[in-house]
């Protein structure tokens, strides 16, 4: 009888330790033989991109210009914004925004300049057909800014074009940040059209300007690279 009992218990020990051992022989052979299991070492998951390693930082800022707007994946930027201000970039290190009159005649750019991303040196394209003019010569013209009381200005001739078009630098305006419309005229000895600009969403064409200038996404062509 006692030799039943313990052939029993061999038996039972046996099977429990074939048991125990299958199982770890299974266990083993799924975490191995799935091909489609990706396993991440320490180094691999140091120096990921969300990792906070100075490496990838560039990285980081690129993903959240991708979580902005996919318009910034082209490499020469030109956008329109729901205020209908266009921002385009101009070279590598420089945007321009852009409002055409209501005339369509006229156009009103804002420069904005890596690195320092500030809005500056307004400028305007018109025609102007019956009086000759040089560059560097300064004109004298009213600006009205959201129909109140109009204040004297000056441009500066920059250009000049074949056609009659002059690009016009404001030097001695009053501010225009907060204007909602634009309105210049020239004096009576100058035939050329008064321009009206509708200039609201100025203020968020400029943030969004700003957004894109801070970014160390490369903005277009390089001047050198243009030219051949």
């Amino acid at each position: 009888m006692e030799e039943f009992i313990g052939y029993g218990l061999v038996v039972i020990v046996l099977a429990t330790l074939i048991f125990l051992f299958k199982k770890l022989f299974k266990r083993n052979s799924n975490s191995l033989g799935n091909g489609d299991e990706i396993i991440l070492d320490s180094d691999m998951v140091h120096y990921g991109p969300f990792s906070g390693n100075p490496g990838q930082q560039h990285f980081r800022k690129f993903v959240f210009l991708l979580s902005i707007s996919s318009s910034f994946l082209a490499a020469d930027i030109e956008l329109q914004t729901i205020d209908n201000w266009g921002i385009s970039s101009f070279g590598s290190e420089t945007l321009m925004m852009q409002k055409t009159s209501e005339d369509s005649h006229s156009n009103l750019f804002i420069e904005m300049r890596r690195p320092f991303c500030i809005c500056a040196e307004p400028m305007i394209t018109t025609s102007i057909l019956t009086k000759k003019y040089n560059i560097g010569d300064h004109i004298e013209a009213q600006m009205t800014i959201n129909k109140l009381k109009s204040k004297k200005m000056m441009f500066v001739v920059k250009s000049i074009f074949d056609d009659g078009v002059h690009l016009l630098k404001l030097r001695h305006y009053p501010s225009i940040r907060d204007a909602d419309n634009i309105k210049v005229r020239f004096s009576s000895n100058i035939a050329s059209k008064e321009m009206l600009f509708d200039t609201k969403g100025m203020s968020k064409a400029m943030k969004q300007s700003e957004t894109i200038c801070f970014s160390e996404f490369i903005l277009g062509q390089s001047e050198d690279e243009n030219t051949v």
